[in-house]
């Protein structure tokens, strides 16, 4: 009867699955703590290649009840960066870099014009921390990269041409020497 009680569950997850369709061989998708690509959704159970290029099966009863993500189904792809600068930056530095960064994105003919994000996020403990968000019209994950790529080259010339610099983590320690006391 336990047997069979699996059996049912697993054909019920495959029946769920075809009807459903959240993913299809081929696929790229995430599944609670892997990526990787649907390569055969069976009765009994769907296999997936991860990027360590291994596989991994997963019986239907039990993925019809997992979160998953279809990164397929994208019609777009988000650039999601926190940038910081100097704390040396002027504040006309800062809205130079600002509206540069915002033209470079506008400026780009992948770029979704409705959601483009560029603020002045936070004084950060090593930086002046920028938010920068939008997104691209694009599914292709080369092709993103590509555009990512491009983008963040043409802020560091936003950056270098306002007269500012990049943050890395830094820390300033003050030390105070004690003085001798008399006697």
């Amino acid at each position: 009867a336990l047997a069979a009680q699996k059996t049912v569950e697993n054909l019920f997850g495959a029946f769920s699955i075809g009807v459903d369709q959240p993913f299809r061989e081929g696929d790229f998708v995430k599944i609670v703590e892997f990526v990787g690509t649907v390569e055969c959704i069976g009765l009994r159970s769907t296999r997936f290649r991860t990027l360590d290029r291994t596989i991994i099966s997963i019986p239907n009863g039990r993925l019809a009840d997992m979160r998953l993500e279809s990164f397929t189904e994208r019609d777009r792809l988000r650039l999601s960066a926190i940038i910081g600068v100097v704390y040396g930056t002027t504040a006309d530095q800062l809205r130079g870099v600002l509206v540069g960064f915002e033209s470079v994105l506008r400026a780009h003919p992948k770029i979704w014009p409705d959601a483009v994000i560029v603020r002045f996020r936070e004084f950060a403990a090593s930086s002046l921390d920028i938010e920068v968000m939008a997104w691209f019209q694009t599914a292709d994950w080369g092709e993103f990269q590509r555009i990512r790529e491009h983008i963040l080259l043409q802020f560091m010339d936003v950056v270098e041409g306002v007269g500012t610099s990049f943050a890395f983590p830094t820390r300033t320690v003050h030390m105070v020497t004690e003085r001798p006391t008399t006697a």
